[in-house]
Formats: C-alpha cells, structure tokens, sequence
C-alpha cells in the first residue's frame, strides 16, 4: 500500500463473486471530501479498472443535482420560520452561525433538507468520496448506472410526516455543538476499515434519537431502500463485472447489501489485498 493510503486509512472494500465468475466489488462510502477519506481512492481506483460498469447510489450529473435542488425548497410562499415558529428559527439561526452556514438559505429549505443540511460535513470543492468515484469511472470510459433514481431518493424525504421532519431538525438544532465530534468519530470509524466498528458508532449517535424517529431511519432510510439496491446489485453483477459503491451504512443490518448478496448466492469477503 502506498504512504498516501496508509495515511488514509483502509477502504471497506468486498469481493463479490458467483462460483468461478470474474468478480465484483462492493464498497462502502462516505459523503466527505476529508483527506482521509477521498485517500482511499488509491485503492479504489485500480479496481475500476477491473470492471465493466460502476454502480453508485445516485448519478450525479448536472440534471439530477438541479432536479435535488429544486426538490429541497419549499414553495415560493413559504419559510421555514413559518413553519417552526420565532423561537425555534431563533435557535436555529444560532445553529447556522455555529456551522457558519447561511440561515437565510435555511430558511427556504424543507424541515428535512435544513437539518440534513445541518448535519453535513462542510464541503468546499465537491470532491467528496462518492463524487470522486464517479468521476474516475468516467474517466476510465465505465459504464456509470444509479442503483436509484432522484424521484425515489426524494421520495423517500419527502414522504417522511412533517411532525417527524420538525422533530429531526429539532434534533440537529439541539445537539449542534456535538456535530464536530460526531463527523470525526464516524470518519474514525470509517477509515478504519471496520464495518462493525462504523455501525457501532452511527448506532450510538442515532440511538440518542426520538424513538419515532429511529425507527423511520431504520425502515425508510435503511431497509426498504436496501431491498431495491440488492435487487439491483444482484442484476448486474450476474451480468457483467460491476464494482457497486453505496453509503457505507447500507452494508450493515440484515437488509444490508453485504448479507442481502451472500443471501442470494454470491460469495462476498473482505478484499486486504495491496495495492
């Protein structure tokens, strides 16, 4: 392994193979352009080269990143502070400050969108993992497929009850001081290498959650996504050689692509090779 990806960390990277087939490859993700974490292309980058197709969550090209966009805003006749209320959007301001983040945009943002947005890592190229990974299959002349398409992805949000969308930006404004730390124990987690120690880590964050909402995240944000992501894994995969790259939490769980695949014939097992 390069020094560069030592420095970075170990990639959560998974052979998936049917009996003597040309394998696969499944990667777990982060939405970061921290070092640490876009360092791993290194090892990610050769095993493009290995395939025919790369499968990500959701393609990023420019029409599908205007069509999110759009999708986040309220109607032109509404704000935020309408919808919470003066002292909530007070506190919410003091949250914006907090992540140096404009309140006047969150203010036109759905509930969901404005704590997602809270919640995020800051990004200022774009590079980010995920991104990172697009490009390079690009690059390498790959076929690129989305394992979803916007409408779903959005669906899933928007389909999300407005109680509970106040009550995770409730959340988010709440704990605003604890999102420093909370990004920097997950991006530990990740790059180490460690499924079960990530999934540890996210648990002990999202389980401070409201009940309601915990179990939202784990049927709508996990599982009934996973089942179409497998689906969709499995049918290209028994194709032709796919390297599919997912957010890393959709490996874990029992709907999990890691167990969802092993369930549906595939061999899957950590790849510790050198590159």
């Amino acid at each position: 392994m390069s020094a560069c990806a030592a420095h970075a960390g170990q990639a959560l990277v998974y052979r998936v193979q049917l009996g003597n087939a040309v394998p696969s490859y499944l990667i777990g993700t982060m939405h970061s352009e921290d070092p640490r974490v876009t360092g791993l292309m290194t090892e990610i980058s050769p095993l493009i080269d290995r395939v025919e197709v790369v499968a990500i969550e959701l393609v990023p090209d420019a029409v599908t990143m205007v069509a999110i966009g759009a999708a986040t805003f309220l109607p032109q006749d509404q704000r935020l502070s309408d919808l919470i209320g003066d002292s909530r959007f007070e506190a919410m301001r003091e949250a914006a400050q907090f992540v140096q983040m404009p309140v006047e945009v969150l203010d036109r943002l759905k509930p969901w969108a404005a704590a997602v947005m809270l919640g995020m890592p800051a990004v200022e190229s774009g590079r980010v993992l995920d991104n990172e990974i697009y490009l390079d299959a690009l690059a390498s002349k790959r076929r690129v497929e989305g394992l979803e398409s916007a409408a779903e992805q959005l669906a899933v949000f928007d389909g999300m009850p407005l109680t509970l969308q106040l009550r995770l930006l409730e959340q988010m404004i709440k704990n605003i001081e604890q999102v420093p730390k909370q990004l920097e124990d997950l991006t530990t987690a990740y790059i180490s290498g460690d499924l079960a120690q990530l999934e540890a880590a996210a648990r002990m964050q999202y389980h401070e959650l409201p009940p309601e909402l915990i179990r939202w995240f784990e049927a709508e944000l996990l599982d009934r996504r996973n089942v179409n992501m497998v689906n969709r894994a499995e049918r290209l995969i028994r194709q032709q050689p796919t390297l599919v790259a997912v957010g890393a939490m959709h490996l874990v769980r029992d709907s999990g692509l890691v167990t969802g695949l092993r369930a549906r014939g595939f061999k899957v097992e950590r790849l510790r090779d050198s590159y």
